[in-house]
């Protein structure tokens, strides 16, 4: 009997790694068995299919890590209850660019998701039924 690398979005290894059966009847704590293979298999696939996703321009990356890092240092601030209130300002402006950005790209794309369907699941790094839920989800998006 042998093991196998997969994926949740239907993925398979092609490589089998075989189950040391001395191992599994000494030991029944499964951190100890040896699941490098397999694991450096699937890691490669994530890293494959993160390689074929959109990436997002540098500015705007940088922006976002930019917006990340001060979020976190807020939590630096002695004054606990004005930093909350700054995060959540903050989160709230976030939120009005997603609720206003999200739906239309998400519609723009959902007229054309059965045809091209599997194109946006790898532009978005994701399986196709998670890149139809992220869809809908920005679809019908409501802002407050």
């Amino acid at each position: 009997m042998s093991r196998r690398s997969r994926c949740a979005c239907g993925w398979r290894g092609t490589k089998t790694y075989p189950i040391d059966w001395e191992t599994v009847r000494e030991n029944d704590d499964p951190d100890a068995y040896d699941t490098t293979g397999p694991y450096t298999e699937w890691k490669t696939h994530l890293d494959d299919v993160a390689g074929r996703a959109v990436t997002l321009p540098e500015d705007l990356a940088t922006l976002l890590g930019q917006v990340r890092e001060r979020i976190d240092r807020l939590w630096l601030e002695e004054d606990k209850a004005r930093a909350c209130a700054t995060m959540l300002k903050a989160c709230d402006a976030l939120e009005t660019i997603v609720a206003q950005a999200g739906p239309e790209a998400a519609q723009v794309l959902g007229r054309e998701q059965d045809e091209v369907a599997p194109a946006i699941a790898e532009a978005l790094g994701t399986t196709e039924q998670a890149a139809r839920t992220r869809l809908l989800h920005y679809q019908h998006l409501i802002w407050r």
